[in-house]
């Protein structure tokens, strides 16, 4: 390509700056400076800087163009011939575009744009926003509406032919580039997100797992605390019927008796409040909706009882067995099939495979034992009291499909199937298979046998990449157990869907899509109002203001003091000045706390009285003042233009509202279908991350290779998990940032260390860009083990310990290689692995019979291990034993 350099004496600068002088919003800017500045509308200063675009040829050394072109002279003149046909809202926007398209060019060392590179510098546009000087990864693909005002590539290309430039080829046409983001769209969402969709103003959300993490956590813990009281509730609604037909009254009747006695009346309540209603009817109602309640409640608690870790530790030890994790989670199955089977011959074999065995009647009479117990407490029905502390919403509109019961049970329900979402990282359409679906065998896999004594695989149809052919899929124990619960809870057949109730209305009973995506989303209101971890945040916020305060020397009011009372009552004062909150927790309170009221204007049906004609109300300002407020905080000043232009029959319509809808919630985080299959792939990476939280720790550490290999394998999975790769590694390394190193160990934190002492200069804005450039550019991938991380570095990558003719064989990891690697990254969650692992090199080396060629190797893990754990905890138990070991072989070589 021949030199082409845009030099200042070609310009007519009179009428370069009579074209600046006659935009919009004009406030006595020069040409020749490289800061303009002009007004909105509104009055808002809206700054124009091309001082940025001074170094690209340093930021770029090998892009051709670098030092051919006077960047900041040519992207004055492509942005005058945009600004001249816009509003002053969108001239930063229009800015943003052109920077862009040549960090773009630049990024791909590409001299000319056209059919064949298209689809990389489009989907870079897709990917990347311009801010503080230089382009920025986003998590998520930008909405149609913000990349149509910044990626204006019809006119850029004309303006550079009229400059003679040919930087956009003549055979990249409109139609080749429409083609092409319809394409881009479906790929780079994992098909979740259709071109029409986005150009319509569909979103793509992607809550990752640092905020996503504590959702699952919530549909876990509410799913396994309440739904012994769940079942019990929809075993007895789902029985009016029969209970009508037994005692000779009218449906009606007990329809209208049932949902009062739910709610924790007595038949003398009842009758006081309803004296119209027989007394006699009501009593032979209670009696037998008590009795059902009651037998459904106790069998379920008992269960449930069984599955807990501490019962199960209790529980091993009675059968003569340590309480080992191994032996807790075979007993766990055990039990489990036992009370679902009731297979003695089955069950005897897999207790005479217990180490020791343990007999069929010390079984029985352990288990019978422990039901006993767990009928001897309390089952009574439960209160409006009771509800509004599960945090139920009172039903203001006396809706019978919202009452206190049936709220309990769609809540209960979808934090099931939001789990087993979560934790399969499947495709919204695959969760609607039967119980009969789900194939049960042994698991002949040593590493795991013992502990987890049976396989499940689900034999169902992956619709997206093999059609109507059935594919066996392997679950974990958890998921197939909340799998029996939820078929349970809706007293579906062996051949229904199990997972969600099917009714009549059903059209495809099998066709799960809607009703995962509907799902998903149900319990989020009552996780941001109710999660233990931000009802936490909240006590503490509340007792700092209180206690400054008083420290201050001002006066409670009688609320402020019995606040404080009650506050204190949980924690000592000292307690809550010493409080440790993870940072992670306090970063997600803080967001979904504040992005709230816009999600909670999302979720809010269309057909809701309230949002009717809400965009037409909002212009003329009408609208509600909460949604006013809302929507004038979040909407761009383009779009609020946008809104203002177009007639009212338009802002009816389905495809403006989305798109201003999608405005509103963009950067957000919710949770969606598409969220949690990035999520699943994060958390198989990050499973022996501390950071990751319980969850992640104690349900994905069974998930299998076999698992983890069929997801890679799915082509269509693969973008996503280089996404979700890339996640985690930023992730961890902006969590090193956070904790200051804290908790971190290895080769690889002292490098970390040593990096960031050097730019502890550097405001928290900057450090975090820091940190975003090592995750993206220094740290090419990422492997996890039980001891540690593999952050395997560009520069490098030849020195790791793993490396064979200078290439890293990762499949070979073992901590003797890895613990002393420049790569390595390790924790304090992995400590116990490592010492477990280090054990027989410890008897190595106090065993006399034992070489001294062996015992030098073990010599040198054993001393790492110890370093290691001497960093993460001094006072670690082991450390003794270890040291000793140490030294008595240093003495014994000495001698």
């Amino acid at each position: 390509m021949r030199k082409t350099t845009i030099t200042l004496q070609e310009i007519n600068f009179d009428e370069a700056q009579a074209q600046l002088n006659a935009l919009p919003g004009y406030t006595d800017n020069v040409f020749k400076d490289n800061r303009w500045k002009f007004k909105n509308q509104r009055g808002n200063i809206i700054n124009i800087d091309f001082n940025d675009l001074l170094n690209i040829s340093i930021k770029h050394p090998d892009w051709p163009l670098a030092n051919m072109v006077d960047w900041v002279l040519l992207t004055k003149r492509l942005w005058l011939s945009l600004a001249k046909v816009t509003t002053p809202n969108l001239y930063a926007s229009r800015l943003a575009g052109i920077k862009l398209f040549w960090a773009a060019m630049a990024h791909y060392s590409i001299t000319q744009l056209n059919r064949d590179n298209s689809s990389e510098i489009l989907t870079y546009l897709l990917t990347h926003s311009w801010w503080m000087g230089g382009s920025k990864n986003n998590p998520t693909i930008k909405s149609y509406t913000l990349f149509s005002v910044t990626a204006q590539i019809k006119a850029w290309k004309q303006e550079l032919e009229g400059l003679r430039l040919d930087f956009i080829s003549r055979n990249l046409t409109e139609a080749v580039v429409n083609r092409q983001l319809k394409n881009l769209i479906s790929e780079l969402t994992d098909n979740e997100l259709t071109y029409r969709d986005w150009t319509q103003g569909g979103s793509y959300n992607m809550l990752t797992l640092d905020h996503g993490r504590y959702y699952v956590e919530h549909c876990l813990s509410f799913f396994e605390k309440h739904y012994p009281m769940a079942i019990a509730m929809a075993s007895v609604i789902r029985e009016v019927p029969k209970l009508a037909a037994s005692l000779g009254y009218e449906l009606s009747t007990v329809s209208n008796v049932l949902p009062q006695i739910l709610r924790g009346r007595s038949p003398d309540e009842i009758n006081r409040r309803w004296p119209t209603w027989s007394a006699r009817s009501v009593r032979n109602i209670y009696k037998q909706v008590a009795y059902q309640y009651k037998a459904t409640y106790q069998q379920a608690r008992f269960e449930a009882t069984l599955l807990q870790d501490n019962t199960l530790k209790c529980l091993v030890v009675d059968l003569g067995l340590q309480p080992s994790l191994e032996n807790m989670d075979r007993m766990r199955v055990i039990l489990w099939h036992w009370i679902r089977k009731q297979d003695i011959a089955e069950t005897q074999r897999l207790l005479n495979e217990c180490q020791p065995c343990v007999s069929m009647a010390l079984f029985q009479e352990v288990l019978g034992t422990l039901k006993y117990r767990c009928d001897q407490f309390p089952c009574q029905l439960p209160s409006d009291e009771d509800y509004l502390a599960m945090g139920l919403v009172e039903n203001k509109f006396r809706d019978s499909s919202n009452t206190y019961p049936r709220q309990l049970v769609r809540l209960v329900a979808s934090a099931g199937l939001t789990s087993v979402v979560a934790l399969t990282g499947w495709r919204k359409s695959e969760y609607g298979f039967s119980r009969s679906a789900i194939n049960i065998t042994r698991n002949d896999d040593r590493l795991d046998q013992y502990a987890f004594p049976w396989r499940y695989k689900v034999n169902w149809y992956v619709y997206k990449t093999s059609g109507k052919i059935r594919e066996q899929r392997e679950i974990t124990f958890s998921i197939y157990v909340i799998a029996e619960r939820l078929r349970s809870l809706f007293g579906a057949t062996g051949d229904q869907a199990c997972l969600y109730e099917v009714n009549t209305t059903n059209r495809d009973p099998f066709d799960s899509g809607v009703i995962v995506q509907r799902a998903v989303r149900v319990l989020w209101t009552h996780f941001v109002k109710n999660y233990s971890g931000f009802k936490l945040m909240d006590d503490y916020t509340k007792f700092k203001s209180l206690q400054m305060a008083c420290n201050t020397g001002k006066s409670l009011t009688p609320s402020e003091e019995q606040e404080r009372n009650r506050l204190l009552a949980k924690h000592s004062a000292e307690e809550w000045e010493n409080l440790l909150i993870d940072i992670n927790l306090k970063e997600s309170w803080r967001r979904v706390r504040e992005e709230w009221p816009r999600i909670e204007f999302y979720f809010l049906r269309s057909n809701n009285k309230r949002k009717k004609n809400w965009l037409i109300r909002y212009r003329d300002g009408t609208l509600a003042a909460d949604w006013l407020t809302l929507l004038e905080a979040h909407l761009s000043d383009e779009m609020k233009d946008w809104i203002q232009s177009l007639p009212q029959e338009e802002l009816r319509s389905r495809h403006v509202t989305r798109m201003v809808t999608s405005s509103i919630i963009e950067s957000a985080i919710y949770p969606s279908p598409h969220a949690f299959r990035h999520m699943w792939a994060e958390a198989v990476y990050r499973r022996f991350d501390g950071d990751a939280g319980w969850m992640i720790r104690s349900q994905f550490k069974h998930i299998s290779r076999v698992m983890w290999l069929s997801y890679i394998r799915d082509k269509d999975n693969r973008l996503g998990h280089e996404k979700a790769k890339a996640q985690v590694i930023s992730s961890l390394v902006h969590n090193y940032l956070k904790h200051q190193g804290e908790g971190y160990v290895g080769q690889l934190h002292t490098w970390l260390r040593r990096l960031f002492k050097k730019t502890s200069i550097l405001s928290p804005e900057e450090q975090e860009q820091l940190a975003e450039r090592l995750a993206t550019v220094e740290i090419e991938n990422i492997k996890s083990n039980p001891w540690g991380y593999c952050l395997l570095k560009r520069r490098t990558r030849n020195k790791a310990k793993c490396a064979e003719m200078g290439e890293p064989m990762r499949h070979n990891a073992s901590p003797d290689l890895c613990l002393g690697c420049v790569h390595n990254l390790m924790q304090t969650e992995n400590i116990e692995w490592a010492l477990f692992h280090v054990a027989s090199h410890v008897e190595a080396l106090k065993n006399p019979v034992v070489p001294e060629v062996f015992k030098a190797s073990s010599y040198n893990l054993v001393k790492n291990v110890t370093r290691h754990v001497r960093t993460l905890n001094p006072l670690h138990e082991a450390l003794s034993e270890l040291q000793e070991v140490l030294d008595h072989y240093n003495a014994s070589r000495a001698a």
